[in-house]
């Protein structure tokens, strides 16, 4: 599982990460090496870039959060500039301009811009003493459909407030015809399924409504399903609009 970056050295073992990979085709190759064979001090590194066929290297510079062009004012001539968020004021256009005169860099990628990554826990004090249970989430559902997970990331997202049956199976019918499709048992077994699993991840409250349990950190859990969502599923994390539509 993997937490949004708070500092430089976090963002580059986030972009070492498998999930980063998934999301850009981008990877670490190793440090940039002078004409001698020794390793210059920067730029920071050679990546290999897999976005197009074939493959090409390139040299990279991270920062965490630049202020403008003149934090790269000193590291030389590179291709790549890797961020985690821009100030205010300066867009991810205006940079490029600024670090292509200044240092011949043609693209900035701003991970924050990224759904994928915009989407991940914060890592503080909190949250970093709550991982209590990294990869249980994503092992009882790595065998659920889409649909299945969809609904859990939703219930994750909403704790402590609570979902309506009804609601969730009219949003995930609207949204997944594979669920539209199933008989209404099939339906709610989708989702009641999760009150079943070890530890529940679900459970019912009155009536038609359910709500996440609580054994399992619900920030943490969602952060980790909605890594998942992306890159094992290819699908899309909820957003605000599905949260409200199954209160």
């Amino acid at each position: 599982m993997e937490l949004a970056p708070i500092d430089e050295m976090s963002l580059r073992h986030l972009f070492s990460s498998n999930y980063a990979w998934e999301l850009l085709h981008i990877s670490y190759l190793g440090p940039v090496l002078n004409a001698a064979g020794g390793i210059d001090s920067s730029p920071d590194c050679i990546v290999i870039d897999a976005r197009e066929s074939p493959h090409t290297t390139k040299r990279c510079e991270f920062k965490y959060d630049p202020l403008g062009a003149q934090a790269f004012a000193e590291n030389g001539r590179f291709d790549i500039a890797i961020v985690w968020a821009l100030p205010q004021g300066l867009s991810r256009q205006q940079l490029t301009s600024q670090l292509l005169a200044q240092n011949g860099c043609a693209e900035v990628i701003v991970l924050s811009e990224n759904a994928g990554f915009a989407a991940l826990a914060p890592y503080d004090s909190q949250t970093s003493s709550r991982v209590t249970h990294t990869g249980l989430v994503t092992d009882l559902a790595m065998d659920r459909p889409l649909h299945s997970v969809f609904a859990l990331c939703v219930a994750a997202e909403l704790y402590p407030d609570h979902f309506n049956m009804d609601s969730m199976t009219a949003l995930l019918a609207k949204r997944f015809p594979e669920f539209a499709a199933l008989q209404p048992r099939g339906r709610a077994g989708a989702i009641a399924g999760w009150t079943q699993t070890k530890p529940a991840l679900l459970a019912r409250m009155h009536g038609a409504y359910y709500r996440w349990t609580g054994k399992v950190d619900a920030v943490l859990a969602a952060s980790e399903l909605r890594q998942l969502l992306t890159t094992n599923f290819r699908g899309s994390p909820p957003v605000k609009a599905d949260l409200a539509e199954v209160r």
